[in-house]
């Protein structure tokens, strides 16, 4: 990787970390329930889960010979084949994204559903990457 886009993704990182701290930091006046800590967690979790697996299948589909179709991502926003970085980018802010929409709800039941809703479909998401036979690494 460039040592360039080391540094973005750097700042990304701490641009998510800042935000989500800061959200949850707000949200302190709607007490987090110990639920809540613990469906965060997993919810990350496989947000993690599927960026491995998702990872995995873009470096297979790199390797020469190898014909990847359909395309390897199934998501419309990320597009049919993402580098590595654009991988890398939208999944810190799906993390981001999942801890700032949920510091946002006030209603314990409503963000209890929303971490319910985001694990169910991350959890979906990786059952069908780890079927299709790609696997989970450390290496993001």
């Amino acid at each position: 990787m460039r040592t360039d886009a080391w540094g973005d993704y750097l700042r990304l990182l701490v641009l998510v970390g800042l935000l989500s701290a800061t959200l949850i930091q707000r949200s302190s006046a709607q007490r987090w329930e110990p639920e809540h800590w613990v469906l965060a967690a997993t919810s990350t979790t496989f947000i993690l889960l599927d960026w491995s697996t998702s990872a995995d299948a873009i470096r297979r589909c790199a390797e020469p010979g190898v014909m990847c179709r359909p395309s390897v991502e199934q998501n419309p926003l990320i597009g049919p084949s993402p580098s590595l970085m654009t991988l890398r980018a939208w999944c810190l802010l799906a993390i981001g994204g999942n801890l700032a929409v949920a510091a946002l709800i006030r209603d314990r039941w409503a963000r209890t559903a929303w971490f319910v809703g985001v694990t169910a479909i991350e959890y979906a998401t990786v059952y069908h990457n780890v079927g299709a036979g790609f696997r989970v690494s450390l290496r993001l």
